[in-house]
């Protein structure tokens, strides 16, 4: 069974398909991943290194960024990323 779905390629992240709990293995596709924090299903899980500031990418674009480093595994969400749209139009 299929735990994460990578929407493109060039996505740092994946939604997850179940709950993930920590120290979860999921071994698929090109990806060997250890959870590193508690995930619901449909969130979002990171699959490669994300420094703080550096773009969140899903379905191959630019969503956000990192509010925070986000490590391999990771559970990707509100309390580490700002969409841009939102920051921009925090901006105004």
């Amino acid at each position: 069974m299929r735990k994460i779905l990578i929407l493109n390629a060039a996505d740092n992240i994946a939604v997850c398909l179940a709950d993930l709990g920590i120290g979860d293995v999921i071994n698929q596709d090109d990806f060997s991943i250890t959870v590193g924090s508690k995930i619901p299903r449909g969130h979002k899980i990171a699959t490669k290194p994300i420094a703080k500031n550096d773009g969140i990418i899903k379905y191959g674009e630019r969503m956000g960024h990192a509010t925070a480093d986000i490590k391999v595994g990771e559970h990707v969400h509100t309390h580490n990323v700002l969409g841009d749209r939102l920051s921009a139009e925090q901006v105004k």
